[in-house]
């Protein structure tokens, strides 16, 4: 190969670059609010007088739960006092648009699921107006690794695990944490077990990480006392772990109490929804976004191939604080580039690390690479 065609090869491949990048950017404010501004599979059932009537108040109906989800879905718990109720028109405001699916209807009554698109832009302007702070940075995916002790036995895989079994009966909407349960299959097995769990162990929650891509890992230890009596009590330990990242775990503990006319299965499903509040309210108190905050900053990321450039394009256009990014430069080794951002460089470091991208160094010298990859200088 010549020394002009190389050079064409290689003014190709930056151009190339140059095109994914201008992609990425153009669309990167729309796209990460896609998931997170979205409301799915919301169950209505409305009668009325006739068929048509009955899917109108189905589909309002629908708005409002729809409207609540989402609303808790980026509040903190104690400010749910100060949302602002919705009404028809503000809801036909926030809207964008929705989609219906298992539509089941006679001639009085209507039912259905529907997913609903509200405009991002729109949300963060009514909760700002009310001066009620959100979050919209999603985290990664949570394995969850549910441990019961009761009795002096613990077991994580055994069976039965009432434990396990709450946490896979659970039902609810979406939130900014998603959660992962395991298989529980061999390779599960021979990952992890009830003991490593408990003592948090590197090894073993980096093997059961890896078997879900990736994720951050959630051990609850559930610890029953005087079970099948009236005072019975479960007391829940849970720890997030980061394996690998060098993040500091995370921590919660509750008791609950065995309610009236209440039995195990759901005093262990309280149990749940009380560990699930706690993770979710932690994650939005880290992630609130100043939006008046308004920051950039330059990194390099270094270009081994134009496929890892494509890689990290498309994971920083899933970053909702990441308002776009633009070239700067661009070489064989490394492209430059400018991040827009909005929150401050902790809660940018957050997110971007949720996407498996370390931002290394200090300003002016960023290190923009996916996590584990070397970045050379």
């Amino acid at each position: 190969m010549t020394a002009r065609t190389a050079k064409r090869h290689l003014q190709a491949a930056l151009a190339a670059v140059c095109l994914v990048l201008a992609a990425v950017s153009a669309g990167a404010q729309n796209a990460p609010s896609a998931d997170v501004y979205t409301v799915a599979n919301v169950p209505v059932d409305a009668t009325a007088a006739s068929a048509d009537a009955a899917r109108d108040a189905a589909r309002l109906q629908g708005e409002h739960q729809a409207y609540t989800i989402l609303l808790a879905r980026l509040t903190r718990a104690s400010d749910a006092s100060r949302l602002p109720p919705a009404n028809d028109a503000t809801l036909n405001d926030l809207i964008q648009g929705f989609e219906v699916a298992n539509e089941r209807h006679s001639t009085v009554r209507y039912l259905a699921n529907y997913t609903f698109h509200f405009r991002a832009n729109a949300v963060r302007q009514l909760l700002r107006s009310a001066g009620v702070p959100f979050a919209e940075t999603p985290s990664k995916p949570l394995v969850v690794l549910p441990v019961y002790d009761s009795g002096g036995a613990v077991g994580l895989w055994e069976d039965p695990n009432p434990w396990r079994a709450a946490w896979n009966d659970r039902s609810a909407p979406a939130g900014l944490v998603p959660l992962v349960m395991p298989f529980g299959g061999a390779e599960d097995i021979a990952a992890i077990d009830a003991k490593t769990a408990l003592a948090g162990d590197s090894g073993a929650l980096a093997a059961i990480a890896q078997r879900y891509d990736g994720a951050d890992v959630l051990v609850t230890h559930a610890t029953v006392a005087n079970s099948g009596a009236a005072n019975e009590t479960v007391a829940v330990s849970s720890t997030r772990f980061s394996p690998g990242s060098g993040a500091a775990p995370q921590t919660w503990t509750q008791s609950y109490k065995l309610g009236a006319g209440e039995d195990e299965p759901a005093l262990l499903a309280r149990a749940v929804a009380g560990t699930v509040a706690q993770i979710e309210d932690a994650w939005k108190a880290a992630n609130v976004l100043d939006v008046s905050q308004v920051a950039t900053l330059t990194a390099s990321v270094p270009i081994a191939a134009l496929q890892g450039w494509v890689a990290v394009s498309r994971r920083l256009s899933a970053i909702p604080a990441v308002q776009k990014t633009d070239l700067v430069a661009i070489d064989r080794q490394h492209a430059e580039i400018a991040i827009h951002y909005v929150g401050d460089l902790t809660q940018l470091r957050l997110a971007l690390a949720q996407h498996d991208l370390d931002l290394n160094g200090n300003a002016p010298d960023y290190v923009l690479a996916p996590h584990g990859a070397a970045t050379p200088h």
